[in-house]
Order: structure tokens, then sequence, then C-alpha cells
């Protein structure tokens, strides 16, 4: 299932996306985070393809828009940084045990807990960094988020 799996699941495979549905699916791009410009931009666009289900139509639009380069990380040139940003509630935290179970294979991974705002960001982070066995550098509550990631790549270093 993906993103608009709830809104899609709504539209019969023999309709046709009309306003009512491109104005719920616009409020469903703009809070997927894609901006209301590349939001409406995208419905234009679906509602000029042909296909055979406004899902087909509108799965080619976003494939259009996504990039076609490589995404892979390199850790070949010794230390390697990502930070990873995201709205509240998408998976960050998850994600980044996932990406350093990967880059565990390729040396040493140090995780920096930054998000020193939110209510019990840094304990989920550590129980991960436990979880894998990976290093966890975290600051004081409320301290400044580029203190621990400075004090991280030291670590690192």
């Amino acid at each position: 299932m993906g993103i608009f799996s709830k809104f899609l699941s709504k539209i019969n495979v023999t309709d046709l996306l009309h306003k009512p549905d491109l104005d719920e699916l616009t409020n469903e791009l703009i809070a997927a985070d894609l901006g209301a410009d590349l939001a409406h931009s995208i419905i234009e666009q679906t509602r000029k393809i042909k296909s055979a289900t406004p899902e087909e139509s509108l799965h080619a639009v976003l494939l259009s828009h996504l990039s076609t380069k490589s995404r892979a990380i390199s850790t070949d040139l010794g230390l390697t940084a990502v930070m990873v940003v995201g709205v509240n509630g998408t998976g960050k935290t998850t994600s980044v045990a996932k990406l350093a179970r990967n880059f565990q294979s390729h040396g040493t991974v140090v995780l920096a807990a930054a998000d020193t705002f939110r209510a019990a960001a840094v304990e989920q982070l550590q129980t991960w960094g436990q979880r894998i066995g990976v290093e966890v550098v975290s600051g004081k509550e409320n301290s400044d988020p580029a203190s621990v990631a400075f004090d991280s790549v030291q670590r690192a270093k």
C-alpha cells in the first residue's frame, strides 16, 4: 500500500478523476509535503494523461518527477555523514537504525541524537543503538543540535 492508497481505494477502477477527487488528491499531495505548486502541477499533468485507471495516471506522473540518478551512498572516501530530516511520525528513527545496521558492514557507525527538542527522541535512538550495537552520541535536553552533530563527528573520527 502506498501513501495514497486510502485515497485511491475510494476511486472505482472505471471512474475518472472528477473535481472533488482532484481537490482531495491535491490535499493529499500537500499533506505528503510536496508543496502546493508541485501538487497543483502533478494534478494538471495527471488530468492530461489518458490511461486505464486514475492510479496509473498518477503513478506515471509521480515517476516522471523522480530522479534517475544513483541513490547509492559512497562509504569509500573515509568519514561519511548522513543527515536524516522529515516531519514527525514518518519513521525517521527506524530508518536511521536500518541505515546504521546496513553501514556496519562498511566500518564503525556512530549515531548523533541531534533531535534535542522532541520528547523521547534521544531515548528512542539510544534504544535502537543498543539493539543493533551502535554508539549513540547525545547532548543535554534542549541543547544545540549542531553541537551534538559536531561531537558525533569528533567521536567518529
